[in-house]
């Protein structure tokens, strides 16, 4: 079994003061070079790793950041995610990348982990609007930015998001415009920003044409392509008069198409589309699909670009949208 050695074991050996041990380590005081090759030599003879959490005590500098993620990993989210680690790789910085896949008390639980002075700053995307828990690490000065999702209720809290509300409304009057009044949405979950912001664009657009807005055209398939696959299924079943439909996220656009087909419809004959966040092979589908694009890549890096600020400047608060852009395909009927 091994025995972890620590910084008083070296000392004692050595026959030197705990603090010479730790000049010798951080180079923060000259030491005699005799005394520094003793105490290397015992060092390298257990190959003894400093304690980073207890240097972080001392110093209060990780070069470390915490990335929660709560959201299911579709390549949108996974654009995000690598676009914060390259980013923090440029910048020097390790990561410690934690997904809690919609779980609120294993977020807390991670949350509560990564203050122990394991890194310097975190980025959160949270499961909730519920951030109430997270107060307590604000008044301890913790540095936490969220990034994708917010929390409405804690506006000092930075934040980097797309501009959903704009994407909702964009997506709605493209398919306005092309006559459709009749359009069914596939969120991924209720509670969240980007789900709240999205369909507010996509009520601002249908009131333009005064067509009131209708719930029943509303379905959750769970951000999942198989969940996608039933609630649209479920939808066009149910809402016989839908001929558009606007997809939340990827992974559920794939659903919907493959929905659209089992139920021996044609896209964009029958039922038009537009999906969410571009993905890699949106162009080379039957029918490429039309999708509301974004740089996934620029919110990640803009996010640890936050985190920075926030842990240079205690007092900055600022909310950073990314602009949206509609990339205009065949399956919305174009």
């Amino acid at each position: 079994m091994s025995i972890k050695v620590t910084m008083k074991d070296i000392a004692r050996e050595a026959g030197v003061s705990i603090a010479t041990v730790s000049h010798v380590i951080n180079g923060t005081k000259h030491i005699s070079e005799n005394k520094r090759k003793l105490i290397t030599n015992v060092i390298e003879k257990y190959n003894y790793v400093p304690d980073t959490r207890a240097k972080s005590l001392r110093n209060a500098v990780t070069k470390t950041a915490g990335l929660v993620v709560s959201v299911f990993p579709d390549s949108y989210v996974t654009g995000i995610v690598n676009g914060i680690g390259k980013r923090a790789r440029e910048l020097d910085y390790h990561l410690l990348f934690i997904n809690t896949n919609e779980d609120y008390d294993y977020e807390k639980e991670s949350i509560k982990l990564l203050s122990s002075n394991i890194v310097d700053g975190i980025i959160l995307t949270p499961s909730e609007m519920n951030l109430g828990y997270i107060q307590k690490y604000m008044k301890k000065g913790l540095p936490i930015i969220q990034a994708i999702r917010y929390d409405p209720n804690i506006p000092r809290l930075p934040r980097v998001t797309a501009d959903d509300f704009q994407a909702g409304y964009d997506a709605t009057k493209h398919l306005l415009q092309h006559g459709h009044r009749k359009i069914g949405v596939i969120i991924s979950r209720t509670n969240i920003t980007p789900t709240i912001e999205r369909i507010e664009g996509y009520k601002a657009a249908l009131t333009e044409y005064n067509i009131p807005f209708d719930e029943g055209l509303i379905e959750s398939g769970f951000a999942t392509e198989k969940n996608a696959l039933i609630a649209t299924k479920k939808l066009l079943n149910r809402e016989k008069e839908i001929t558009a439909l606007f997809v939340l996220s990827d992974l559920m656009t794939i659903g919907a198409m493959q929905a659209i087909t089992e139920l021996s419809l044609k896209c964009p004959d029958d039922i038009a589309l537009i999906g969410f966040g571009d993905f890699a092979g949106a162009a080379i589908t039957n029918p490429p699909i039309t999708n509301v694009s974004l740089s996934a890549e620029t919110i990640g890096r803009t996010a640890f670009d936050v985190l920075l600020n926030k842990i240079n400047n205690p007092g900055y608060d600022k909310h950073i949208q990314i602009p949206t852009s509609l990339m205009i395909r065949k399956s919305c009927g174009c």
